[in-house]
């Protein structure tokens, strides 16, 4: 893909609450020096304030941790990464409420964990996406991440003749942002992604070389139409279109557009393409169709969303791992899309399970859409699974969706839970994960 244009700033101190006023400065200023707005920056800065004071309390008192501050241009992401054998970041769901009922006042320990729950409670809502990795070594890696601030931007367009000739090429930023305005007021429907509203924010991704774009001009050098891709995995291409924007025949533009992508995907790692936010009709031969998730929004009929993938070489293979509930549906996609998986099989065999489980949420408010994923294992999935279905349903949040990744164990030891929960299987994704990624919907959302 691209190449990276991330800025880094590392910090290494000791998780001792003495260095907050150090970790305070820290975020401060190195978020400021990347651009970001000021009332985010305090955002950002009181999450890993108080995500430090937990870690300093905790979960690796006095120990040596690192922080970095990336700066993605279009976002601000800090992490930690630290050693720890065993985590309670319960705080950090969006679920999370301090219960108070049974709590000994009396108790120094029981009031100062009920204050750092707190403390994560507020760091959760202070930033904009959460990410935790298991490392090597029990080293552990917590990311917290706010978004750049773009304003919105609205124009009006008519659409071109159909092109007598056309041209290829990467845009430069100011023509990236036309195709931005461009796709958002020409092909608005439900499968838009957001970040097209935001045309300058659609250059700084593209900018930061975590994506890619591609245009195609006409003999006017105006533009016709375009694709934007990124690596949703070291084996996997996400993009977003063909958007074509000409009267006419559009098939020729979609292919050459299509026919581009494959020729710079060619020279990377990736095994496939995978498209989530829909396809031209006249492309949709060329692809392997995934399924559909039914989509339901106030005042609007049920939306059918299409998915789709293309295998670029041979299938590698490979194992996955799933409970005997999912094993016939897993076996029969894996037939259908002509992969090889060892499908092995998780059992609950009694063994003890400790701690509080931990899921992040990405909410679209537009699609009346929240998916989760889980970020940590703990003995409470049952009641954080309904936790989460009953605070996103009082939400409006009626379109639920769950990633579970199979090349993750304890992933697939969630799904029997998800599914006496009212989630489904709903689709596969191939290696868009660790390994394949299955998504669950919930039907109840949709269907009562």
């Amino acid at each position: 893909m691209g190449e990276s244009r991330h800025r880094t700033v590392q910090l290494h101190l000791a998780a001792s609450v003495p260095f907050l006023p150090v970790v305070t400065q820290f975020v401060e200023t190195v978020s400021g020096l990347f651009g970001l707005a000021k009332p985010a920056t305090l955002k950002l800065a009181l999450a890993t304030e108080e995500i430090f004071i937990y870690l300093c309390h905790s979960v690796c008192p006095g120990k040596t941790l690192e922080m970095t501050c990336l700066d993605g241009l279009y976002d601000i992401r800090v992490f930690f990464r630290f050693p720890a054998r065993e985590l309670n970041f319960k705080g950090l769901n969006v679920t999370s409420a301090l219960d108070f009922k049974g709590l000994n006042p009396a108790s120094a320990d029981e009031c100062s964990g009920a204050l750092d729950q707190m403390g994560l409670m507020i760091a959760s809502r202070s930033v904009d996406h959460l990410q935790l990795t298991v490392e090597k070594a029990d080293r552990v890696l917590l990311g917290v991440t706010k978004e750049k601030t773009y304003p919105r931007i609205a124009g009006l367009f008519s659409c071109p003749e159909a092109p007598q000739r056309l041209t290829l090429e990467s845009p430069d930023p100011e023509r990236i942002k036309r195709f931005a305005l461009l796709t958002g007021h020409l092909c608005a429907d439900h499968d838009l992604p957001a970040f097209f509203e935001t045309p300058g924010k659609v250059a700084d991704m593209v900018s930061s070389g975590e994506y890619q774009c591609l245009t195609a001009m006409d003999q006017d050098r105006e533009i016709v139409g375009g694709i934007l891709f990124c690596e949703r995995s070291e084996r996997i291409i996400q993009f977003f279109g063909p958007y074509l924007f000409h009267r006419g025949e559009k098939a020729a533009t979609g292919q050459a557009l299509l026919e581009t992508l494959l020729g710079k995907v060619a020279r990377t790692k990736a095994l496939g393409l995978l498209s989530l936010s829909g396809l031209p009709k006249a492309l949709e031969f060329s692809f392997e169709p995934l399924g559909f998730l039914s989509y339901r929004v106030a005042g609007r009929a049920t939306v059918e969303r299409p998915f789709f993938f293309r295998l670029l070489h041979e299938d590698p293979g490979g194992e996955v791992w799933s409970p005997e509930e999912l094993k016939a549906w897993l076996g029969g996609e894996y037939d259908r899309l002509v992969l090889a998986r060892e499908i092995r099989i998780v059992r609950d065999m009694g063994e003890k399970r400790f701690g509080s489980s931990l899921f992040a949420v990405e909410i679209s408010r537009e699609r009346a859409e929240a998916t989760l994923r889980p970020l940590w294992p703990g003995a409470d999935w049952a009641a954080n699974v309904a936790g989460h279905i009953r605070y996103l349903w009082e939400e409006g949040l009626n379109n639920l969706l769950f990633e579970v990744d199979l090349g993750i164990p304890w992933h697939a030891e969630l799904i029997p839970i998800l599914m006496d929960r009212g989630f489904q299987p709903a689709l596969l994704l191939p290696f868009a994960g660790r390994a394949d990624i299955v998504v669950f919907q919930h039907h109840d959302a949709t269907e009562s």
